[in-house]
């Protein structure tokens, strides 16, 4: 990923994007309503993570504020997508993580 251009991570994140908005949609019977809201719960997260560590200080400070922030992205997820669909989608993305050798 850091041998990326900022170009090509922008091409990889936007054919990621997707490929889950065809998988809530298909798979998961998600309305355009819902789509969106998830969008704009995803784009606050990232844009908060981008300010956790422009500000955060240190690592211990940037940890803290990004699992709290994490938790509170995982919790509006499941109050749109539902508990269930939730845990599939979650599943979905970490398999797809992990064929991208992402995470072990």
């Amino acid at each position: 990923w850091e041998d990326l251009s900022k170009e090509e991570k922008m091409m990889k994140l936007q054919a990621f994007r997707e490929d889950n908005q065809k998988y809530l949609k298909d798979s998961l019977g998600m309305n355009a309503d819902q789509l969106n809201d998830i969008d704009n719960v995803n784009v606050c997260f990232l844009s908060t993570m981008e300010r956790i560590q422009r500000y955060g200080k240190d690592k211990v400070n940037m940890q803290k504020f990004a699992e709290a922030v994490a938790a509170e992205r995982s919790i509006q997820l499941e109050a749109i997508m539902g508990s269930e669909k939730r845990k599939k989608f979650a599943q979905y993305v970490e398999a797809k993580l992990k064929r991208a050798g992402m995470v072990e």
